[in-house]
């Protein structure tokens, strides 16, 4: 690439819906409501973030497009495009790690669509569309309609998942 040529790396947000697929949901999505997860994806690999109850990362790595176990591919959005270097691109998912720790998940207050908005912001200075996340800023706004159940984070993984998910997140290192 020539010296006076940026770089331009495309970061887009794989949402997938938590609910299976019917009349509601589908009216839902386009009233701009739904149960949404998402995860950010660059370089060929998709970055997400889940709740177990250690103090050590919840960010993770899958196969773009696919998601985690029990959700259904719905869209990709391009965010935007980023121009730094592979290595400013692993040291944001680096500091994102830290901070995204598994015990920190909460369903309506930090929860993969909080850590998909701020890794996208981080990359190209901009945010995926609010109503990806609009379920949880609703159950902000009325608890009492949430059931205790969502509001708990999930137990913690068997040790053999984590650390298949460390060695995804750090290239198989």
């Amino acid at each position: 690439m020539p010296a006076s040529a940026t770089r331009r790396v495309p970061v887009y947000v794989n949402v997938y819906d938590m609910i299976p697929s019917s009349a509601i949901t589908t009216l839902g999505y386009y009233m701009g409501v739904g149960v949404f997860h998402s995860g950010v994806e660059i370089l060929e690999k998709e970055f997400n973030f889940g709740g177990h109850e250690y103090n050590f990362t919840g960010v993770f790595c899958v196969e773009p497009r696919v998601g985690p176990p029990g959700v259904i591919y719905k869209e990709t959005i391009l965010v935007g495009f980023t121009t730094k270097s592979d290595i400013e691109i692993n040291q944001v998912i680096q500091q994102l790690s830290k901070e995204f720790t598994g015990d920190s998940y909460t369903l309506l207050t930090r929860n993969c669509n909080h850590f998909s908005s701020e890794m996208a912001f981080r990359l190209t200075g901009s945010r995926p569309p609010a109503w990806i996340n609009r379920a949880a800023k609703l159950g902000t706004m009325f608890p009492c309609v949430v059931p205790q159940g969502w509001v708990e984070p999930p137990t913690a993984e068997e040790e053999d998942a984590v650390r298949d998910r460390e060695s995804l997140l750090h290239g198989g290192q």
